[in-house]
């Protein structure tokens, strides 16, 4: 009965969150505090009175985006005289646009993670407990920056503290609710196994099993050499080749270059669900099933490669934070016991 119940709320938790993504996207709920004279969103009403406090309904993230890029289209109109087009001004909008384009990036790949999450826990994937704890871990976080605004709101208009209370009570519960799922997610197909597409999971263990850390026997020194120059032509030939005029042409081009990288992705994305088809396939789902099994397998393997770049990048980081303060102890210590170091002096 307990896993039952699990079961139901897994599957309705991917349509909560595919609302609010689209919900985002096209109609963002705000608070507008009327006494808040740091912003200027008591001004925008437009009917020369000052709005009263309380929530509104403006445009989503897209609607957002292009009044930014209409306000800048303005701003770099060649009629307006040059003292009239500030570059402060212009750099601000232009980083509040970018912002607002990852915005909607991230509402669209939360809504389509929606979709594979509960396709994947619906046809039992064997890679569904990975994209929902991901899911789930959205989920968090989008009510964690919820709960500021809906705190803010509950303190600021004690009116309102009647139906705000309960909505932040809710946000507690489904921020426990999240964590909860999140430990449990992959035991809850108990009797019934998720094995559809696992083949997909062997194929990868088979690969690893015929990798070997160790050189082969035959390999000379001199090989390795041939090898590490051929690995530095090739570099440089794909270099000259393909990444300069690449990063020219996005850099003089950026619309055209946008628009090729995103049918590279397409492309790359399509040659990779065929694949992903050709080896996992279920024989017990139809065509469109296993299309959908294979797009959410695509986006869990794309997350993989994310967290593993992510955390590289923090060992990194981390490594030379490390080694700076490091360095910096150790030149104190020796300032310490030479004092000629620091006075300028020659040993």
């Amino acid at each position: 009965m307990k896993s039952r119940s699990q079961l139901i709320i897994a599957y309705i938790i991917p349509f909560l969150l595919l609302l609010v993504s689209v919900f985002q996207l096209f109609l963002q709920p705000t608070f507008l505090d009327a006494n808040d004279t740091s912003t200027m969103e008591a001004l925008l009403d437009g009917t020369g009175r000052e709005p009263a406090s309380g929530f509104y309904f403006q445009g989503g993230a897209i609607s957002q985006m292009l009044l930014t890029q209409k306000i800048i289209a303005e701003i770099n109109d060649p009629s307006l005289p040059a003292d009239s087009q500030p570059e402060d001004t212009k750099d601000r909008l232009g980083r509040v646009l970018l912002g607002q384009k990852i915005q909607i990036f991230f509402y669209i790949f939360l809504a389509i993670l929606s979709v594979t999450s509960f396709v994947s826990l619906y046809y039992k994937a064997f890679f569904y407990a990975f994209l929902n704890r991901v899911l789930y871990f959205f989920g968090i976080i989008y009510a964690l920056t919820a709960l500021p605004t809906l705190v803010g709101a509950t303190v600021r208009t004690p009116n309102a503290v009647a139906w705000i209370l309960p909505i932040v009570i809710f946000f507690l519960g489904w921020i426990i609710g999240m964590i909860y799922l999140m430990v449990s997610i992959g035991s809850i197909f108990k009797n019934d196994p998720a094995e559809r597409f696992e083949s997909l999971q062997n194929l990868r263990e088979d690969e690893a099993e015929f990798r070997t850390g160790k050189k082969a026997d035959s390999e000379t020194f001199w090989a390795s050499v041939w090898h590490f120059f051929g690995i530095v032509a090739l570099g440089t030939l794909i270099g000259d080749l393909i990444y300069i005029p690449l990063f020219v042409l996005q850099k003089s081009y950026s619309e055209q270059f946008g628009i090729l990288l995103i049918l590279a992705v397409i492309l790359l994305s399509a040659f990779y669900i065929r694949n992903y088809l050709k080896f996992g396939k279920s024989s017990e789902l139809g065509k469109y099933q296993n299309l959908a099994l294979a797009f959410g397998y695509l986006q869990a393997r794309f997350i993989r490669i994310i967290l593993y770049i992510n955390i590289i990048l923090v060992i990194v980081f981390v490594f030379v934070v490390v080694l700076i303060v490091w360095l910096n102890s150790n030149f104190g210590v020796l300032k310490s016991l030479l004092p000629s170091i620091d006075s300028g002096q020659n040993l």
